[in-house]
């Protein structure tokens, strides 16, 4: 999170600080300026950090993700009179937050809250993984599951340690789109989650 957060500030252009949430989603539906969201990223990002505290299961940049495409969103539907924009954009995020960690089951949410390493994980009784598989055969595997093969450049990428960043750079799009086929990839792939 604080990783984005530093990438983002370098996009902020310093005039606009003064702005107030509203007064960003109003020039942000015009022009949808990145410079925009960057700000606006950076004015409620200890909100985020107090909304993702409630839901444990979430990696960093998951949570930076589904915040920045939530962000993206609720900056474009935002309408003046509304409730205040801190309001709309928590109630959208924590529904996200909701969606994503109902999906996971509990015993998984508990490995990845209570764990910081695969060692650690191993101690409390959570093997991921029985036995070593080679990436050749995670990627065969995956065949099955229709993807594309823009898809498939993303699962190589992955398996070879690629931060979002890199992947983002790699294929050419940006953290949102970057997002979007994470989030498809969960459902063609659902079958292959991991069960504990």
């Amino acid at each position: 999170m604080l990783k984005t957060l530093n990438t983002l500030s370098t996009l902020i252009i310093e005039e606009t600080r003064v702005m107030s949430l509203e007064q960003i989603a109003e020039a942000y539906g015009e022009s949808l300026n990145p410079s925009l969201l960057a700000l606006a990223f950076e004015k409620t990002f200890k909100l985020i950090i107090n909304i993702s505290a409630k839901y444990y299961g979430l990696t960093n940049e998951d949570i930076a993700s589904f915040s920045l495409e939530k962000l993206d969103l609720c900056l474009q539907t935002y309408k003046n009179g509304q409730a205040n924009f801190s309001t709309y954009f928590t109630t959208t995020l924590m529904n996200k937050f909701r969606e994503e960690t109902e999906a996971l089951n509990t015993q998984k949410r508990k490995a990845l809250f209570y764990s910081d390493s695969y060692e650690l994980m191993v101690e409390n009784g959570y093997d991921l993984v029985a036995c070593t598989i080679e990436e050749d055969e995670i990627i065969y595997s995956l065949q099955e599951y229709n993807l594309t093969p823009r898809e498939m450049e993303y699962c190589n990428l992955i398996l070879a340690d690629c931060s979002n960043a890199e992947i983002s750079k790699t294929l050419g799009v940006s953290v949102m789109t970057l997002s979007n086929m994470r989030k498809k990839l969960r459902e063609k792939l659902m079958p292959l989650a991991l069960g504990f």
